[in-house]
This record gives structure tokens, C-alpha cells and sequence, in this order.
């Protein structure tokens, strides 16, 4: 199972250079990589690309045009899974992994107070997805490497209290480090703001997380591709009856 996280990069006020792409940017993520699951943010919508494509899941909360979506792969039956956090778009799909309830969520953490926001999120993560296996991903605006050049370890506690809270930290785990997943005007260092993380489980079931950097991609807007593959003992994933 292949599921990509991708910040879009179309919400206002910087958008609107990747806006006169966004429809080659879905063709290319859809086609070019691959997933059966596409977690998104800042995208536009509706979205007539991702519509052909199966099934979408739009976070309640977003702005006038754009937020953070869910996209399962047509033949995957998929129904909505209501997760809300506060100062976070963030939307929710149900689905099943080897015939077993798996959550899966797109999540992008918004301004302000980031960190303020990201206890939030690690709140409502925590209570919603309770002992279901599940993936969850997006745009944290939250990179270890801010402790590094700010001084200070407070992202670096939060992630270690992710996983304290069964949400493991998958290209964390495979690589121990992290990688620029962020080029935009105001990246100044390269900080990793795209993040999957998952269950005890399915964290063991990984075998691929990577950020795709190319020039492809650069075009295209300010993040890069995050890929996740699973080995779940079938080539796909299986409904729940």
C-alpha cells in the first residue's frame, strides 16, 4: 500500500504562482507516484482530477477555496472518519488494512501559535484514533532541526512525546534523521515539515518513507512529496465487510 502526503502549496497568501500548475501537480502525483491513499493540503477545490480518482475526503474546516483532503483510489471502498483539532485543517477516511479498521488523516497545523496548536493536534490524534491501526500525516510546520538552530529542545520533546503516544514517527524511524521537505521563501534551514506517523504495528510495516526532490517537484510548489509504502501482506488494501 502507497500513501503520499503532498502540501499543495495553493492557499492564499503565496499561492498564487502554484495555482497555474495545481492541475499538472495532482497529474503528477496521482499518476507519476502512485498512491492509494493521497493525503493533501493547501489544495484547491473541488478537485475534478483527484473526483476521477476515487473517493475525497475534505477537512471541515478550510478556507474559501482550498484545505486539506483525503483521496483513496477508486476500488478501495473508503467512508469519512471525523477528526477535528483546533488550529488544525485536518480530514479524516476509513478504510481497513489486511481485513483489520484503519484510520487514515490528512493534517496540516496552522498559525499562530504553532506549538499551541500541535498539543491540540496531538490530543485529538491521540483520542480519535484510540487502538486502531492507522497513518496519519500532513504539513506539521514542526521540524527537530528548529531546536538546532533556535536552541532549546521543545520539537524535539514533542516528537518524542508522539511516540509516547503510540505515534511513531516512520521517516524518523527508517532514517534517524530528518530531510529537507520544505523550500519555500521563509526556508531559511532545511527543515523537515512533513511528517507520517503510525501505529506500533503498521510503524513495522514500512519499508519506504521518502521525500521526493526534483526538479519536477520544485516547479510544482514549495514542499516535497512525502511517500510512504507498506508491506501489509497483500498487493492491496482490503475493505472492511
Amino acid at each position: 500500500m502507497r500513501i503520499v502526503s503532498w502540501n499543495m502549496g495553493c492557499a492564499p497568501p503565496m499561492a498564487k504562482q502554484y495555482r497555474r500548475s495545481h492541475q499538472e501537480a495532482w497529474l503528477y502525483l496521482l499518476n507519476q507516484l502512485g498512491p492509494d491513499v493521497a493525503l493533501v493540503q493547501e489544495a484547491l477545490f473541488p478537485a475534478p482530477v483527484a473526483e476521477d480518482f476515487g473517493q475525497i475526503f475534505w477537512s471541515p474546516n478550510r478556507g474559501s477555496d482550498s484545505g486539506a483532503a483525503v483521496v483513496v483510489r477508486r476500488g478501495l471502498p473508503s467512508d469519512n472518519f471525523d477528526i477535528t483539532a483546533a488550529g488544525s485543517y485536518v480530514a479524516g477516511a476509513h478504510l481497513a488494512l489486511s481485513g483489520e479498521p484503519f484510520v487514515i488523516a490528512s493534517m496540516h497545523v496552522g498559525p499562530p501559535n504553532y506549538r499551541k496548536h500541535l498539543l491540540a493536534l496531538a490530543d485529538a490524534l491521540s483520542t480519535s484514533v484510540g487502538d486502531r491501526r492507522f497513518v496519519v500525516g500532513g504539513d506539521l510546520n514542526a521540524a527537530r532541526h528548529l531546536d538546532d538552530v533556535n536552541g532549546g529542545r521543545w520539537f524535539t520533546a514533542y516528537f518524542d512525546n508522539l511516540a509516547k503516544r503510540n505515534l511513531y514517527d516512520c521517516h524518523w524511524a527508517q532514517h534517524g534523521k530528518e530531510v529537507q521537505s520544505f523550500w519555500g521563501h521563509q526556508a531559511r534551514e532545511p527543515y523537515q515539515c512533513d511528517h507520517f506517523f503510525a501505529d506500533g504495528l503498521t510503524s513495522r510495516q514500512v519499508s519506504n518513507c521518502t521525500i521526493t526532490d526534483n526538479v519536477i517537484v520544485r516547479g510544482f510548489n514549495d514542499h516535497g512529496p512525502l511517500i510512504l509504502d507498506i508491506e501489509d501482506g497483500s498487493s492491496r488494501a482490503v475493505v472492511k465487510p
